[in-house]
């Protein structure tokens, strides 16, 4: 029973109740800590290379086997191309306006990944995890996104030119004025996506169809 008007709580029940308040602060703060801490999916191959959060020049990367490589957080600077980056952690890695050319980063964690204005060519990103990923404005060519998952990426402004998105999770992905072309859609997740002003031309829509007039 709660006490009446006027009437004190006890020390016993005083204590109680700051306990059980003390008990939710710290709940908040471990659970606020866990945000903060999260990292990304790690590769445990022998000898894989280790560069988080550093910057890193694209000649140390390019004409490289570096598969399962630890890049979380880094700075990625330049024309990263011919590298062997399969299964590496990229979560929260920096590429704005750089480059990757033939890179494969097939199953890769690019989880929050910023690569605003990156231009991609050749990339493979097959099963790759780009969830939450920054990528607006990004040019996608000939890149293999079949099976990734980019559910909540940003992809306003992003073109892709023949590119193969196959099965893709796009649920709840910004893709505003982005812009398709000779594309595979086919069999992607586009539920809750934002999709005003997307273009596409020569396009097969999620429903195995032919896009017709700039539409799927």
């Amino acid at each position: 029973m709660s006490p009446r008007k006027g009437q004190r709580m006890s020390p016993r029940k005083v204590g109680a109740v700051y306990l059980l308040a003390l008990a939710v602060v710290a709940a908040v703060l471990t659970l606020t800590g866990e945000r903060e801490e999260r990292h990304g999916r790690r590769c445990t191959a022998p000898g894989a290379v280790l560069l988080p959060d550093r910057e890193v020049p694209a000649t140390d990367l390019s004409a490289r086997k570096l598969r399962c490589a630890n890049l979380e957080g880094a700075t990625l600077d330049g024309v990263v191309s011919e590298a062997d980056l399969r299964e590496s952690n990229l979560h929260r890695v920096r590429f704005e306006g750089a480059g990757l050319s033939n890179v494969d980063l097939s199953g890769a964690d690019l989880t929050e990944a910023e690569g605003r204005r990156a231009v991609l060519d050749g990339v493979r990103l097959t099963g790759a995890d780009l969830r939450d990923a920054q990528l607006s404005g990004a040019a996608f060519t000939d890149v293999g996104l079949d099976g990734a998952r980019l559910h909540g990426a940003d992809l306003r402004d992003a073109t892709f030119r023949r590119s193969d998105l196959r099965k893709a999770d796009l649920r709840g992905a910004d893709l505003r004025g982005a812009e398709l072309t000779d594309s595979d859609l086919r069999g992607a997740r586009l539920d809750g996506a934002r999709l005003d002003d997307v273009t596409y031309v020569d396009v097969l829509c999620p429903n195995g169809k032919k896009s017709v007039a700039g539409a799927c």
